[in-house]
């Protein structure tokens, strides 16, 4: 015959209690509930196994043989509930972070939040915005900062920095000197741009576009760093951020574009059903607060 629900890891806890100090009063004091819900809880555990757990002799109760043996059970059963507790509260807080950052944000400021981000290890996946979106989507990553905009109404984007797309150029260079540079004027010259595929990528080709311009491109790489050694080597000039030059050295100048607006923000990401933990919103809020050094 199938028994009922009575036992549950709550009823044992109020059994045990009763074991333990002798008293169904006692008992009730000890975990703050009343009398009658401990008699109610002690009465469906007789109930469900159909034995006698306390002898009432006199004022005084006494524990049954049945009783002893299910005290055994129950004791086990709260202390493999306290293990379970204890390594899956360790479970959380060892188990790593999975973060995303688009190209530009892993090239110059992923490494600036988590140089003192507490805690184990962070795994970073560094890919154009749109390989980002797709691993949050599918719970790949827990959480991203990007500098391109996410597409989906499942990811929730949190601005943390406004940045500016600006002529990367050899501090020799003619355009170094000037304090802007026309699109028209950018787009006649060598251009180092990156992947196609990328939203500065992509940006960068509505813009040409909107005033009938074609881009001179004479390298595609998905690599800032190779980019900036590129114009360094004197092939050509880039269009990205001027936070990529710090650290760089003299010989690299970030010129304003005159004549488009290239600004954009880095966003701090999350799938909108994400469960926050603590490491994780501690992250988020590492992001949040994350200005450039020097600022």
């Amino acid at each position: 015959m199938k028994r009922g629900g009575a036992m549950t890891l709550r009823t044992m806890e109020v059994f045990l209690k009763v074991v333990d100090t002798g008293s169904m009063r006692a008992a009730a004091d000890a975990l703050y509930i009343s009398q009658p819900s401990v008699s109610g809880a002690i009465a469906e555990l007789e109930r469900e196994y159909g034995v006698r757990l306390f002898e009432r002799l006199g004022k005084k109760l006494y524990i049954t043989p049945e009783g002893e043996t299910l005290a055994g059970y129950a004791r086990r059963l709260l202390a493999l509930r306290e293990e379970i507790d204890r390594r899956m509260g360790r479970l959380a807080e060892d188990t790593p972070l999975r973060v995303g950052a688009s190209v530009t944000v892993g090239a110059c400021v992923i490494g600036e939040i988590l140089r003192f981000f507490p805690g184990p290890p962070v795994h970073v996946l560094c890919n154009n915005t749109r390989v980002i979106e797709q691993q949050l989507l599918t719970n790949q990553l827990d959480a991203a900062l990007v500098e391109g905009r996410v597409r989906s109404r499942d990811l929730r984007a949190a601005p943390v920095f406004r940045d500016e797309l600006m002529l990367i150029c050899r501090a020799d260079s003619p355009f170094a000197a000037r304090p802007s540079v026309p699109l028209r004027e950018i787009a006649a010259a060598p251009l180092l741009l990156r992947e196609r595929g990328s939203d500065t990528r992509a940006e960068l080709e509505r813009a040409f576009d909107a005033r009938g311009l074609r881009a001179n491109v004479s390298w595609e790489c998905n690599n800032t760093q190779a980019i900036l050694n590129a114009v360094r080597g004197g092939f050509g000039a880039a269009l990205l951020s001027p936070l990529l030059l710090r650290g760089q050295g003299a010989d690299l100048a970030a010129v304003p574009v005159a004549d488009a607006d290239f600004s954009r923000e880095f966003c701090a990401v999350v799938h909108r059903d994400k469960f926050l933990s603590p490491r994780l919103r501690a992250f988020l809020d590492a992001c949040a607060r994350w200005r450039p050094e020097g600022t």
